[in-house]
């Protein structure tokens, strides 16, 4: 078509989130989307601004054609076509988000954030739908339910424009009329479904599997689409009811600030690798909690869950009869309202200032002031401690929870309602971060190891003090100078007392008192090989200093060369 006179100015990243994609033929997503806001005004940015930002980006452009019929062939253009027109939505909401930060709009910075990586589900609704009608030639349709879980559901994924990584999808398959918490259901149910699965995807035809996992705990399967890199387990309804659980704090409270904080929690913590559940770290399902745990402490996000279970039930947690029938009841609506409350988002009672009026980089700051001063806090009040701190007693942990509990009573809940490896730390049995599971009531930080506990206790440490240093305001810029810092290097600090080492009684303990009461030149006398001291240039005697013989009194010389070492200042080296 012809180019107009006067070229229109191209619409700006909130007006392109805004627009309705195609109506495809396959059912409605299920997975929620947070929508883009309507206009910059109604979020509190000067009308100026959104001038000034549209005449930047048409004035000095000589594409009309592009600006006339842009819509139309972006529709009708392929990946490599679309690629950067994505870049530009990236960096126009980038700078949009920088706008609003600039002007002390926080409402403005979290939605653009948010909007910024939000997921087009369609590709993994059509995927679903393709496996639900496939999953029929295997068994009745009548006895299965395929639901997503994890990050899709939640809608906390990162996405990043230009990227030519795969949409990665968790689902699990439930089935009706089968226990998820018997004790032959691994060995019975999932290891032959799965093995099963493994089979049959294996024959289709634009699918490629690419790990099948029957030795682990959860057998799982992972096969890839064109699009779509999908993890599928079996008979776990605990996994569906958390994400529901989650999605609806996302959709609670301040609105946009949980999503937004995990998803820079997400973006630090890939940078530094420290999210890895399979190399000893915490994974993103516990870094949600914490973030949500953060938010609900300081009155941001509502607590949804009761104190105590209704209908007579002793046990505060879900039990998998429970969850299962739940998760199948609720399948294709992802509603559970009888479980928890309903997502609200009117304010909390009383929300802690200054926290509602943060930018989104601020309330990153404050969560890790207060990783410090309570999951964290732990480390430092019992860094010498026998084992190391990893054996420190419940009592002086801090619980991360989402129910409207005390810490006492939080301790007695999962030490009496849980599994006693979970929270009960002891010798071969260390536990460093304490974070409930809200339904299930295990601890999701159980499997952490020293080594991920210190790297992720370095980095926080590490991620405050830069933001503490940084001029200026906290904002994109910092965010950004942070990720790009190069991450530590992994080490535990060796406690004072050795790992490992038991508590001594009776006999041994005063031998032991005894030794350490010897003096220093005694101990090293006799425990290092006996030489001759030598003289070193600055006329000081050193060396070991052989031990006086049994029986026979020490020689005049020889306590003058020992008052002589004492006064001498020797290298670390010559120890």
């Amino acid at each position: 078509p012809k180019a107009p006179e006067t070229p229109a100015p191209r619409p700006v990243a909130w007006a392109k989130r805004a627009a309705a994609p195609k109506a495809p033929e396959t059912p409605a997503p299920r997975l929620p989307r947070a929508g883009a806001p309507e206009t910059p005004q109604a979020l509190g940015i000067p009308e100026e601004v959104e001038v000034e930002e549209e005449t930047a980006e048409a004035g000095g452009v000589d594409a009309p054609n592009e600006a006339s019929s842009g819509n139309s062939e972006h529709a009708n253009a392929g990946p490599e076509e679309q690629a950067p027109v994505e870049e530009e939505e990236e960096e126009d909401m980038t700078k949009m988000m920088e706008v609003a930060e600039s002007v002390g709009n926080a409402e403005a910075a979290y939605e653009f954030l948010n909007s910024a990586n939000a997921q087009d589900n369609s590709t993994t609704e059509e995927l679903l739908d393709s496996l639900r009608r496939d999953l029929g030639r295997l068994w009745n349709h009548q006895d299965f339910e395929l639901e997503p879980f994890g990050s899709a559901v939640a809608d906390l994924s990162l996405v990043s424009a230009g990227s030519t990584k795969k949409i990665e999808l968790n689902v699990v398959l439930l089935f009706r009329g089968e226990a998820a918490d018997a004790k032959d259901v691994r060995q019975k149910l999932m290891i032959p479904t799965i093995t099963r699965l493994s089979t049959w995807l294996k024959n289709q035809a634009q699918m490629t599997v690419t790990n099948v996992s029957l030795q682990a705990l959860v057998p799982v399967i992972s096969f890839e689409s064109p699009k779509v890199a999908v993890e599928m387990s079996v008979q776990q309804p605990h996994s569906v009811l958390n994400s529901w659980h989650l999605r609806d704090l996302c959709e609670s409270g301040c609105p946009g600030r949980l999503r937004a904080l995990v998803r820079l929690i997400k973006m630090w913590t890939k940078s530094k690798s420290i999210v890895s559940s399979t190399e000893g770290c915490l994974g993103s399902y516990g870094y949600a909690l914490l973030a949500a745990g953060f938010l609900c402490s300081h009155g941001l996000v509502p607590l949804l869950l009761p104190s105590e279970r209704q209908g007579g039930e002793a046990s505060p947690y879900i039990s998998a009869a429970t969850a299962m029938e739940h998760a199948l009841d609720g399948a294709g609506s992802g509603v559970s309202e009888q479980l928890w409350s309903s997502p609200s988002t009117a304010p909390p009672a009383q929300p802690v200032a200054p926290y509602p009026e943060m930018m989104p980089v601020e309330l990153f700051a404050a969560w890790l002031g207060w990783m410090q001063q309570a999951p964290l806090a732990f480390a430092e009040q019992h860094h010498n401690l026998i084992g190391g701190c990893g054996g420190a007693d419940l009592t002086s942990r801090h619980i991360v929870s989402l129910r409207p509990r005390t810490q006492t009573d939080l301790r007695g809940d999962v030490t009496r309602w849980s599994r006693e490896e979970s929270w009960v730390a002891g010798r071969g049995n260390q536990m460093f971060l304490t974070i409930e599971e809200p339904l299930t009531g295990e601890n999701v930080g159980r499997n952490i190891t020293a080594n991920g506990f210190w790297a992720l206790h370095s980095e926080v440490k590490r991620a405050r003090e830069f933001l503490a240093s940084w001029d200026g305001q906290k904002g994109s810029a910092c965010f950004r100078a942070l990720v790009e810092l190069p991450a530590l290097t992994r080490s535990v600090p060796p406690p004072q007392r050795p790992m490992g080492v038991a508590i001594l009684g009776g006999k041994q303990q005063q031998q032991q008192q005894q030794q350490q009461q010897q003096p220093r030149f005694q101990t090293q006398a006799f425990h290092q090989q006996t030489l001759a001291p030598r003289p070193s240039s600055a006329g000081k005697w050193t060396g070991p200093i052989p031990a006086a013989q049994s029986g026979r009194p020490s020689t005049p010389y020889l306590q003058h060369l020992l008052q002589q070492r004492d006064r001498a200042v020797r290298p670390t080296a010559r120890r």
